[in-house]
């Protein structure tokens, strides 16, 4: 079975191999070779972007990326392009910025000063930042630890009007007890963040936030492609199946909310904006040019003296103080961000895809982006990064998190496919061919449908990278369909919104309860998986959206069905408290705590599941499985991600003739299916890194 085009993997290339000094023709020579080497190699098609040698400004580099385009379509290749220079999208190679400086990212910092019983204290601007934004004495222990009134608010016992101003703040504590004098000063975004310290280049980042600014990052990208290869713009948005000559979808990557410091020491080798390593690095935290007039708005009451709470505050209060702030600078992070690009690919007849910045863990997720579920409900095909290729790392620790997130994503919002960046990047390019193939195939298993390559074109030679690549192929052109889950797992964002502080540490710092809730719910992740349970995770919005049907299952707007909601150790709104205050009106709860036996707990689940597809007679470490209604009838993925043979025994319902298929062989294997009623049993040995699939003959 040789597979169609539109489900084999795209290649990245960002700059063809040719010199700057070439001449056109050579160049499209280039170009034309290129293509005929990765099509050689079982690649469906090219993930690019117009040469970033003099960026968006070169016409003989336009041209080359039309005759690109021309290429993909004379050559029966899909095409996607990258928005960016590089990563962090936003910044269109530095030229947002340039058109504006105030398009660049801010946050506001917390300048801590102890300040004895009947002292005074006079704070500078500290070096590199704007300006001050508010400043305040509150009073506090001996141990540093704020104190705070009946209603757990903060009352000062000195400010200073100082909005705006550059000039020294005194505070002063006129009390006969301790006080802590805090100063919060707005600067830029730059020093210390991921716009510094990455492997591709130093260069300032726009505030996210800001619409105006993410319109002039469109401006100077996606308009430019609108106008240089117009009659490649019509595949439409969301299109299930590519149209070949058209470019299918644009890949943003790797934006953020820069909220906190990461990798000291690493600097790119090129540096576009300089930076400033003197720069003092106070506790931080994502600011942006509309969120104080949208704070006061949304909530009636002044950012500014909330900001205590934000940074500080351990109360009933303070939570929601910080709940509200989160909630507010994702939304304007969708708003700006992931709704105008969204609306600019439905209307220019392209679908938006791409991934966001530290996706695998959900600690992260309040820091850099925000609800993901909120974010990449505006992509056509949301996606991820997975720059490791070690299989059993997909099953044996937390990197199952990200494609099972976004996956869900896709599901509830009933987006066609998931993509996936790939590469060895954190084994530096040095696994084996099997590692990588079961390491997609595992993402496969998880969720993911489209594969964007990083690795190497010389990684294979071009027999043996289409004996792989067509693999990969056979296993979407037969699970293509809709996949048939188990239970819901509640994505417990609105924890980590109460909880997060503002930190000078690298990749912040988190509380007892932000810790327990990630804990707990990488437990229940992992043990689902161990047992062959498979699941979706929802929020508050998904889960909003469920009928609950008589027989106690959870039916979805799209006819998804579930057995049981699943609740990891978490906060809860009291939105949230609400929709959940009749347990037994959502039938089948399992609610986690932090002292809960979660092994225990989740090897008792497969007997409150009612409607199981696949039944696995016992659990299997790293063995994962993906089960989908297809236009041919039910099909069941098995992967094994381990280095090691296994066997296990299974029940599968919804077939009428099982067979079992080995896609890297391309044939049909022997196997003994025993009827049951409407189920088949079967027992299967999965070589070490082996994928089979289980479909109707």
């Amino acid at each position: 079975m040789t597979p169609n085009t539109q489900s084999l993997p795209l290649k990245i290339i960002h700059n063809f191999p040719y010199p700057a000094n070439a001449t056109l023709d050579e160049k499209k020579s280039v170009v034309t070779n290129y293509l005929l080497d990765i099509k050689s190699r079982g690649f469906g098609g090219i993930v690019n972007n117009v040469c970033t040698r003099n960026y968006t400004k070169d016409p003989t580099e336009w041209e080359v990326f039309a005759f690109t385009a021309d290429e993909c379509e004379r050559l029966g290749l899909r095409l996607w392009i990258y928005d960016e220079d590089g990563y962090p999208s936003g910044a269109a190679g530095g030229l947002t910025i340039a058109e504006n400086p105030d398009f660049e990212a801010t946050a506001v910092v917390m300048v801590k000063t102890e300040l004895p019983a009947g002292e005074a204290v006079t704070v500078e601007l500290p070096r590199g930042h704007q300006h001050f934004l508010w400043a305040a004495a509150y009073p506090c222990n001996e141990d540093g630890t704020l104190i705070p009134d009946e209603n757990g608010s903060y009352t000062p016992v000195d400010t200073a009007d100082c909005r705006c101003s550059t000039d020294p703040v005194t505070l002063k504590n006129p009390t006969d007890t301790p006080a802590l004098a805090l100063c919060f000063v707005r600067k830029r975004l730059y020093e210390g963040t991921h716009s510094v310290h990455n492997v591709f280049q130093c260069r300032r980042y726009i505030d996210v936030t800001n619409r105006d600014a993410v319109a002039a990052f469109l401006r100077n990208t996606y308009d430019q492609y609108k106008k240089h290869v117009p009659t490649h713009m019509n595949a439409g948005a969301g299109r299930i199946i590519p149209k070949i000559g058209q470019i299918e979808a644009i890949f943003t990557d790797e934006p953020s909310l820069m909220g906190c410091y990461i990798n000291a020491g690493l600097y790119p080798h090129t540096v576009k904006d300089p930076y400033d390593d003197e720069m003092p690095l106070y506790p931080v935290l994502t600011y942006g040019r509309d969120v104080a007039n949208a704070y006061a708005s949304r909530y009636g009451r002044d950012l500014m003296p909330d900001l205590v709470h934000i940074f500080l505050g351990d109360t009933d209060r303070s939570k929601s103080v910080r709940y509200d702030y989160y909630t507010l600078l994702s939304d304007l992070y969708e708003e700006s961000f992931f709704s105008q690009i969204s609306d600019w690919c439905a209307r220019n007849g392209i679908s938006f895809s791409g991934h966001l910045l530290l996706e695998d863990d959900i600690r992260y997720h309040t820091v850099f982006e925000g609800n993901f579920f909120s974010l990449l409900r505006h992509m056509h095909f949301p996606g991820v990064d997975m720059l490791q290729s070690i299989p059993s790392m997909l099953c044996h620790s937390d990197y199952a998190f990200t494609p099972k997130l976004v996956s869900s994503i896709a599901r509830a919002y009933n987006r066609p496919h998931v993509m996936s960046e790939v590469s060895a990047h954190a084994q530096g390019g040095k696994v084996t061919h099997d590692q990588m193939y079961a390491s997609l195939c595992a993402q496969y298993a998880l969720g993911v449908d489209i594969f964007t390559y990083y690795y190497g074109e010389r990684f294979m030679d071009p027999e043996t990278y289409t004996k792989y690549n067509h693999a990969l192929g056979r296993i979407d052109a037969i699970m293509a369909g809709r996949t048939v889950a188990d239970a819901l797992l509640y994505y417990p964002i609105e924890t980590f919104r109460m909880h997060h502080r503002p930190s000078d540490a690298q990749y912040g710092t988190y509380t007892e309860a932000e810790n327990n809730c990630k804990r707990g719910l990488m437990a229940i992740q992992n043990t689902l998986l161990d047992n062959q349970i498979d699941f979706d995770y929802a929020d508050y919005d998904v889960l909003s959206r469920m009928t609950v049907c008589e027989d106690g299952t959870l039916l979805s707007p799209h006819g998804d069905r579930y057995s049981a909601l699943i609740l990891p150790p978490m906060e809860y709104t009291p939105a949230m408290a609400n929709l959940l205050s009749d347990t037994a009106a959502w039938g089948n709860v399992i609610q986690i705590t932090p002292d809960t036996d979660v092994r225990a707990a989740i090897e008792e689940i497969p007997d409150r599941l009612t409607r199981r597809a696949l039944t696995a007679e016992e659990a299997t470490h790293g063995v994962l499985r993906l089960v989908r209604d297809t236009e041919s009838g039910r099909a069941c993925l098995l992967v094994n991600t381990n280095e090691e043979s296994v066997t296990v025994s299974f029940t599968i319902s919804g077939m009428k003739t099982p067979v079992l298929y080995d896609p890297f062989a391309d044939e049909v294997l022997p196997c003994a299916f025993t009827p049951d009623g409407d189920e088949f049993g079967f027992t299967v040995t999965l070589g070490a890194l082996q994928s089979l699939i289980v479909k109707e003959k």
